[in-house]
């Protein structure tokens, strides 16, 4: 028995329990409570033992320690686990409390008794044991090591099991007895770990699966949420190592790899389309308006409420600190339930009120509270970026099918859909993040109310009356801030508008000198749009205003009643804990103005999405086209992601059949309704409309009327009938505007169908589009050729070689892998259509169809297109061509002609058909082609070879090697080809500029001055008297509460009077001085982005073309949009509120080393603490947050650039290869976006943890220094509210320092280099009065790092000269006049224009004294008059005068509103040959003495050029004009010819002198056929 008694110390001195004496029977074993905890503890000690042992020897001595990787697959059951883990922990420090204080209190006269708190000790340890066992059993998957747990879990139910029954026998088996309650709590979770330990170990002998997800496959795959233990997900800790290495060095958009498939824009995109189609049979069946709200609720509803059941189990244990905050006071004050002197263990009642126990319970469900909030954080924002991925995708996918007429019409620009997928997807995403609290702020009032009732009881009904007075009024401001805030929309929409055409008509704005003029109506927009968001600013004021007054009211009125409803005294457990519910609910009110500003954003932004999804489409029907995309399956072991797919190159028909015999494993894309069904081949089950038409045929329309806009009665095309030959060559020619193009849309079914019918054969009708406008992608040329179809050497050369791009192609620094940047702004505009007629022949299509591509071709060029390439490659191949063109030198070659006249057919049939119908035409048309066969035949070869030399000068100006573009800011949709040259050297774009490391304080010092610095310091003033009014309130607070302690009923009326007063005036202050700092902020803030956005406009404005040439459009409007948008309404309420919080946390630290000075030596270590984990994190966040940043431009910009093809586009049947793109680009995005919420979830775990240990610790201080109830209940009340206050400060640090990334972004467009617009002189007031114009021996170059385009050129054009300017392509004529009007660099010589120098002058002046009609016409939103004369200085008589010279006055004098008729954004409600004529119009307006005519008639019939050059040498008799032209019949009347090679001057003198000897100019003549 010796054995046994030696651990009588256990028992301690009760003599009931202690081992003397003992006998191996019942009642010293089983019913000796002393025994079973010795046993207990043996348990435990042995299982921690042997576990520990287990894991040395695996993780040591076996292959498992090789295994390394981040993910871990959970076993059966593994979330139900951690909630029993959670439970478990609970319980067990519970049972040692409990043990301790029974032992301290309940025994406190008697020696300590180890017995009843080391067992549950040593049950912690072992729990803490089975965490990491349990943690290495799921990650090696090794479930035979469950035995040991199992057998662990058993043993430790059969002690509880015991002790219940030695409770029943010693009888203090009642339920207020806290022992008694954990051990029946005990046993019931120990037996659902033994079953869930059974059923695990069943599961995996009989269902093991070892396979990894699909997800984890990939390497590159980082994002471990959800693929890690449950408290890793919860606290993020897979995390750590991204933070380690973004400490270390800058994160970049490798590093985070891609995310899984449930986060990707594709699979989003799918299920928000399939609940959308859903919404869309309802609505056509009800006959009501889709509800995309519905949609939402059946995509995202179900991740969406589980985030509101963890938001209302957050919100709960918000109120456990309030509730244990007024017993703790009562303890404090010795208030506190006492112990029975019978009673054998501590009581519920004691334990609960034990000012300790209720510290840890405050810090406990301050921890959960913040576990639960963070993870519904977390769910609602990731379901939030699910929403924008798919809101993009499906504005992307609407924006394919869009009807011509809805781009062009005026009804829906390109600026209103880029904010639709920026702005107004941001807004939906917001209203998800937020959208709990519609139901959260209620609750939490509520709750609060009752717990306020309960304590203070009338008097809080009372003081919330406040609330029911403020919330409404709160209400009715949220609506007037609803009706800005759509105002605010339409003048952003406006703005980026006026922005967008203004980067599309740059060259025209920069040659016109109309810099200014634009500046000014984007600054009108801009200060419109300011000043309505100052209206808002002061009615959000307003809101936030009554947000922070209710809670003071409140408890200014609540405690002023108290003594009159209660009659008793206030004392400090009844204000400190009324007052930390009053300091909760200030959050709740602090966000509910924001709640209310988000959701009703998101309600006009759902508005807008709704009518754009309904707003009308493309014609949907079954005309006998193929649209079916054929890609050929990659090997599925080498891709790591669905994306890659749109990486495959498409395979040519006759490749597929041969695929298809070998290999049955392919993938077709079939641009179905949803865009995007993958699966074998199969023919559309869509019905035809009509029969086959015969096989002769490749296009019949029958009886065609045809509009663009479907509301007007009147038809565009009227009366079309007509069949088009397969394998033949039609030609449709006509005068400019009589419907040429149109009747190529009608074909594609880009317009509206009246009536009639267009039928394509449909075993020869894919179609290959080059439309009059020249569209390429940003990509190498090589990619803008294939297009998406896989290279053959063979083809491909071929094609290279009958577009003539051979030379240009040699010439490139990367080859064909030259990057040709957006829109092919490096290029020549007769590059540019080379290059889509180059894509349209290298394609497999049946049918190419070319939209006037000859009249952008010198004479040479465009020969040798036709003849090698239409000719030789298309029709020779038995391919269909149709061709629009002016050149009817052609019409001989043609095997149908069509003739247009005023939107209808006038003739067709061949050639001999049109003479026997229209002589006179014919005649006409034969004039012509004589004229051209009695010139000499073409040049020697040699010259061709010249040509090359000609065209390496051309093409090595405008290639620079600069900054190479990161790839996800170029990557396209098509694979890449291998090239022999290196792929970097051809890039033009540059990559967008990322600023690494901290935003610097330079940044921060430039943005404080922009608010304006003495305003700043004033903010900074108010803020602190704020806090200084706040603290004193709450020490008023604290003396008041004190003076009630022991206060009989007479004297507690005094004691109001003398308190209430300067409690009411310190509330009332603050109030003030809280509402005039923060609208002072945000009103400066909004000023101050108006500054910086007008800064930056001007400085783009007045950029050098070049910028224009290496920027894309989209980056540009990024900066403009999302930037703005977040200098607007973020980046000043953020730092307002940065402000405020700081002040906040200062103050509960004064507060509470004031209260106790031992609470500064544990904030000295806190603070480190805070200080490395914020460095740590702000680090890395400000780098995701720069990522995501500039990963956003990609999305834009392949956005706009798909608005500008979307015909082409629609031709090709490319809208899927596109959609992956884009898909991709968001994607992209995505990850960048993902990341930095989720280290924000990652900071804000880590703060509350900070946070909840400032209250423990700060409450331990306070009480063991033995302070009074006043001043314990403030500083405990202080570090509650600090919890919060710590969180919100960090979240505003990261999210001003995110949002001066957009600072840092703006500022950078702010400092552009500008063009030099000062000059020495003003030009005379008359000048030029001549139009003479000297060039003495000038040298040009694009930019001081390019080799010159023009060199030494020296030649005199005397005054009223009509000289034509020729020469090659690429020999330096548009580079002459660009260095008359300065665009670019002369850098050597002089050029003097009516003896003055032009170097000397103001650049605008300049500009404006010259008028030049530019090669790309452009028009403007507005009307013709705007159009024709921006500056209002015309009169209507000649404006008409110039349409009239410009062959326009019948066309516009039609129109219903005249001069006053609209013009749509680019134009586009006219046709590029109307829209030439309108540039022609403009410049005759312009009266000078020097006219520049850069290849104006290039769009334009024959028989209108030669009217318009007749009526050019008489309006401009006695004016210098300069032309230049590819076709040399427009130049031969000129009185001088100046002919460039390769940048030199090499002739000039008269025609007639030229052609007389054996001239270059000569042998141009000679080509012109």
């Amino acid at each position: 028995m010796y054995a046994i008694e030696k651990f009588n110390w256990f028992c301690g001195d009760d003599a009931n329990v202690s081992f003397d004496n003992f006998t191996w029977d019942k009642s010293s074993t089983v019913d000796n409570a002393c025994f079973i905890g010795l046993i207990s503890s043996g348990i435990s000690v042995l299982f921690v033992i042997l576990a520990s042992s287990i894991l040395l020897v695996l993780a040591n001595f076996t292959a498992l320690k090789n295994l390394n990787h981040k993910y871990l697959i959970a076993f059966p059951g593994h979330v139900p686990r951690w909630l029993l883990n959670v439970l478990l922990l609970v319980l067990q420090l519970s049972r040692v409390s409990e043990g301790i204080i029974t032992d301290v209190i309940v025994h406190e006269n008697q020696e300590t008794e180890p017995y009843l708190y080391v067992p549950a000790c040593a049950c912690f340890i072992s729990m803490v044991m089975y965490f990491i066992y349990y943690h290495h059993v799921e990650y090696w998957n090794k479930p035979f090591m469950i035995s040991l747990v199992l057998l662990y879990w058993l043993c430790m139910l059969a002690c509880d099991v015991l002790t219940l029954e030695s409770a029943i026998d010693d009888d203090w088996k009642e339920f207020n007895v806290l022992r008694y309650d954990l051990v029946i709590a005990s046993i019931v979770i120990t037996s659902l770990y033994v079953l869930m330990e059974i059923y695990v170990i069943l599961h995996k002998i009989c269902c093991s699966d070892d396979e990894l997800p699909s997800d984890l496959k990939k390497t590159n795959m980082h994002f471990m949420q959800g693929f890690c233990t449950l408290m890793s997900s919860a606290t993020y800790w897979w995390l750590n190592g991204l933070f380690r290495k973004g400490y270390k060095e800058p994160i970049e958009l490798e590093d985070l790899g891609v995310l899984s498939k449930s986060h990707k824009a594709r699979q989003n995109r799918m299920l928000f389309e399939e609940a959308l189609e859903k919404e869309r049979a309802r609505a056509l069946a009800k006959g009501v308006e889709i509800n995309l709200y519905r949609v939402f609720i059946k995509v995202f509803g179900l991740r969406l409420g589980m985030a509101g059941g963890l938001k209302l189990c957050g919100d709960s244990l918000s109120f456990v600190g309030p509730i244990a905050l007024k017993y703790l006071l009562l303890y404090v004050t010795g208030l506190e339930a006492k112990p029975q002197k019978d009673d054998l263990y501590v009581t519920v009642d004691v334990f609960l009120q034990n000012g300790y126990v209720l510290l840890v319970i405050i810090f406990f469900a301050s921890v959960l509270k913040s576990l639960c909030l963070q993870s519904h954080y977390q769910i609602v924002i990731i379901e939030s970026i699910h929403l924008r991925a798919a809101i993009q995708a499906s504005v992307y996918d609407k924006a394919l099918n869009l009807s011509t007429w809805t781009m062009t019409g005026g009804s829906m620009t390109m600026g209103q859909i880029t904010n639709l997928m920026s702005v107004d997807a941001m807004n939906l995403l917001n209203s998800f993040q937020w959208v709990h609290y519609i139901w959260s702020i209620p609750y939490q009032l509520g709750i609060s109310l009752y717990i306020l009732y309960k304590t203070l009881g009338y008097s809080a009904l009372v003081g919330f009356c406040v609330f029911f007075v403020t919330m409404p009024l709160q209400t009715v401001i949220a609506g007037i801030l609803a009706g800005f805030q759509k105002i605010i929309m339409a003048n952003s929409d406006e703005r980026l508008k006026r922005i967008n055409e203004m980067l599309q008509g740059i060259k025209l704005i920069k040659l016109y000198g109309w810099e200014d003029l634009f500046l000014c109506n984007i600054k009108e927009a801009r200060a419109n749009e300011v000043h309505v968001r100052m209206k808002g600013s002061l009615w959000s004021s307003a809101l936030t205003t009554t947000t922070i007054a209710s809670p003071l009211l409140v408890t200014l009125v609540a405690y002023g009643l108290y003594e009159v409803f209660e009659g008793t005294p206030l004392t400090p457990d009844v204000a400190f804990s009324s007052l930390s519910l009053f300091n909760q609910i200030t959050i709740p009110l602090f966000v509910m103005p924001m709640t209310f500003t988000f959701l009703v954003n998101a309600h006009v932004s759902t508005k807008r999405l709704q009518n754009f999804l309904q707003s009308p489409e493309c014609e949907e029907r079954d005309d006998g086209r193929q649209k079916i995309e054929v890609v050929l399956d990659r090997d599925k072991s080498t891709i790591e992601d669905d994306d890659d797919l749109n990486t495959a190159c498409r395979l040519p028909p006759n490749k597929l059949r041969s695929k298809r015999r070998i290999n049955s494993d392919r993938t077709l894309l079939v641009n179905a309704a949803d865009g995007n069904q993958y699966g074998t081949f199969s023919t559309s089950n869509a019905i035809p409309t009509s029969i086959d038409i015969s096989d002769d045929l490749i296009l019949k329309i029958e009886n065609g009327n045809f509009t663009w806009d479907v509301d007007s009665p009147l038809p565009t095309l009227a009366n079309i009938n007509m069949e088009i030959p397969a394998g033949k060559l039609t030609m449709i020619v006509g005068a400019v505007g009589s419907g040429k193009s149109s009747v190529l849309a009608a074909m594609l079914g880009e317009m509206s169908t009246l009536s009639g019918n267009v039928q394509w054969n449909r075993h020869k009708s894919t179609v290959s589009f080059a439309s009059q406008k020249a569209w390429l992608i940003n990509a190498s040329l090589k990619e803008n050729i294939l297009f998406g179809y896989c290279g053959e050497t063979e083809r491909y050369e071929s094609v290279i070689s009958s577009c003539a791009l051979k030379p240009d192609i040699d010439i490139l620094p990367a080859g064909d892998q030259t990057e040709i940047g957006e829109k092919g702004i490096n290029l020549s505009g007769g590059q540019k259509q080379r290059i889509s007629v180059a894509r349209a022949m290298y394609s497999y299509n049946d049918v190419v169809i070319l939209d006037d591509p000859l009249s952008a071709l010198d004479v040479h060029v465009g020969r040798q297109v036709f003849e090698e390439g239409i000719v030789g490659l298309l029709l020779n191949n038995d391919r269909t061509a149709i061709l629009v063109t002016h050149q009817v030198q052609y019409v001989e070659k043609a095997d149908w002609i069509i003739v247009m006249k005023e939107g209808q057919i006038q003739h067709q049939g061949t050639l001999t058909d049109i003479e026997q119908k229209d002589p006179e035409l014919y005649m006409e048309w034969q004039t012509l082609i004589q004229e051209s066969q009695q010139k000499e035949k073409e040049q020697p070869d040699s010259d061709a070879e010249e040509q090359v030399v000609v065209e390496r000068r051309k093409l090595k100006k405008q290639v620079s090697v600069i900054s190479v573009g990161s790839q996800d800011e170029d990557e396209m949709f098509i694979k890449k080809s291998g090239a022999d040259k290196d792929d970097e050297t051809g890039k033009l774009i540059e990559k967008e500029e990322r600023v690494k490391g901290s935003v610097g304080f330079k940044m921060y010092g430039d943005y404080i001055n922009q608010l304006r610095i003495p305003i700043f310091v004033m903010v900074l003033c108010l803020i602190l008297l704020y806090n200084g009014c706040s603290v004193a309130n709450n020490f008023w607070l604290s003396a008041w509460s004190n003076a009630g302690i022991g206060l009989q009923k007479n004297e507690s009326s005094a004691v109001l009077r003398k308190y209430l007063g300067g409690y009411a005036g310190l509330s009332v202050t603050s109030i003030i001085l809280s509402t005039v700092s923060s609208l002072t902020m945000i009103l400066s803030a909004l000023y101050a982005s108006k500054r910086m956005h007008n800064t930056m406009l001007k400085r783009v404005m007045f950029s050098p073309l070049r910028f224009f040439d290496t920027t894309p459009i989209g980056r540009i409007l990024n900066r403009f949009s999302s930037d703005i948008q977040t200098l607007d309404g973020q980046l000043g309420s953020s730092l307002n509120s940065f402000l405020v919080f700081s002040m906040n946390c200062v103050s509960a630290i004064i507060v509470n080393t004031i209260v106790s000075y031992f609470f500064i030596f544990i904030c000295i270590p806190m603070t480190i603490l805070y200080v490395v984990m914020m460095k740590f994190f702000i680090t890395t966040s400000r780098e995701l947050q720069r990522l995501d940043s500039i990963s956003k431009s990609p999305v834009f910009a392949h956005f706009s650039e798909s608005l500008g093809g979307l015909p082409t586009i629609r031709a090709y049947c490319l809208q899927n290869s596109f959609r992956d793109t884009i898909l991709t680009k968001i994607d992209k995005n995505n990850v960048a976006y993902v990341y930095i919420q989720t280290a924000n979830r990652w900071l804000g775990v880590r703060l509350d943890f900070i946070g909840s240990l400032v209250v423990l610790l700060a409450g331990i201080t306070s009480m063991s220094t033995g302070n009074d109830p006043g001043l314990v209940g403030l500083s405990i009340t202080y570090a509650l509210s600090m919890a919060g206050q710590l969180n919100w400060l960090v979240r505003m640090a990261a999210t001003v320092e995110m949002s001066m990334n957009s600072v840092e972004r703006v500022h950078y467009y702010s400092k552009l280099q500008m063009e030099k617009y000062d000059g020495i002189r003003d030009p005379p007031l008359n000048w030029p009065n001549k139009g003479e114009i000297v060039l003495d021996d000038i040298s040009v170059r694009y930019a001081a790092d390019l080799d010159p385009v023009l060199h030494d050129v020296t030649v005199t054009l005397q005054a009223g000269d009509k000289v034509g300017i020729c020469g090659r392509t690429g020999s330096g004529k548009s580079s002459l006049t660009l260095a008359l009007f300065r665009v670019i660099d002369t850098f050597r010589g002089r050029v003097i224009v009516d003896g003055v120098d032009i170097a000397s002058l103001p650049l605008t002046a300049l500009r404006r004294k010259i008028a030049i009609i530019p090669q790309d016409p452009v028009l403007f939103t507005g009307t013709i008059r705007y159009n024709l004369d921006p500056q209002g200085n015309k009169s209507d008589n000649e404006l008409w005068e110039a349409l009239e010279i410009a062959q326009l006055k019948p066309t516009v004098s039609t129109q219903q509103d005249g001069l006053e008729s609209l013009v749509t954004e680019g134009g586009e409600n006219y046709s590029v040959g109307q829209r030439q004529l309108f540039c022609l119009a403009r410049a005759f307006l312009k009266k000078t003495n020097i006219l520049v005519m850069d290849e104006a008639t290039a769009s334009i019939d024959m028989q209108t050029d030669a009217i318009l050059q007749e009526v050019v040498a008489t309006a401009f008799k006695d004016r210098t004009v300069l032309t230049i032209a590819h076709r040399i019949a427009t130049i031969l009347n000129s009185d001088k010819i100046l002919v460039l090679d390769a940048g030199r001057m090499i002739e000039f003198d008269t025609p007639d002198a030229l052609l007389e000897r054996d001239s270059v100019f000569a042998s141009l003549v000679r080509n012109d056929k």
